[in-house]
């Protein structure tokens, strides 16, 4: 079984990305925040920064034993979400970064009826590159793709997958840590934008 992580910035397309690799690939999907609710892998409710406190023990021991049960029922297993980092490396095959321009995360993010301060949060994630940084931290062996989704649609990231996948396109143009939105924004003197 090949298992591909997709994990990016809350905003960058990942659940809709994974949803459409599923349905032209035959891949089993798990998006890691329905799954957390649904199996209620929550410790508690953080009010201050909205967002949940994720029990990984239990999510950890959880995908263990799926990918357990799986690995030869299945042939492609899509985790997605931006803490797919926790991951053991040895089940990860392949990773996608999916990176947005912080412009366009934070409308992204108004759209979603976020509150200002978990914008600006979740932006300045995507600037320092934390995704991205997780993974890196993790050392791992396999294969790592960072794209820039910013002005594509699904469709056309659907086929730059499809072309990474298919070795039709350069890896070097998806090198880890080639997407910079911090050195960016320091060079058009932008960042108090968004760091005070």
């Amino acid at each position: 079984m090949k298992i591909i992580i997709i994990t990016g910035t809350p905003g960058c397309g990942k659940t809709t990305l994974s949803k459409r690799l599923k349905e032209v690939i035959d891949c089993v999907l798990i998006s890691l925040n329905e799954l957390v609710i649904e199996k209620n892998f929550i410790i508690e409710y953080e009010e201050k920064r909205e967002t949940n406190i994720i029990d990984f023990e239990k999510l950890n021991s959880y995908i263990l034993q799926y990918i357990e049960e799986a690995k030869t029922k299945i042939g492609c297993l899509i985790i997605e979400g931006h803490f797919a980092d926790f991951l053991p490396n040895n089940l990860i095959d392949i990773v996608f970064i999916l990176r947005c321009h912080p412009e366009i995360l934070a409308k992204r993010l108004e759209k979603r009826n976020y509150k200002n301060k978990k914008i600006l949060e979740n932006i300045q994630a995507e600037i320092l590159g934390n995704c991205s940084n997780y993974i890196y931290q993790k050392k791992l062996s396999c294969p790592i793709f960072e794209i820039d989704v910013s002005g594509l649609s699904v469709d056309n990231l659907v086929k730059e997958i499809f072309n990474i996948l298919e070795e039709k396109v350069n890896p070097n143009n998806y090198t880890l840590g080639h997407i910079d939105w911090l050195n960016e924004l320091f060079n058009e003197d932008r960042l108090s934008e968004f760091f005070d």
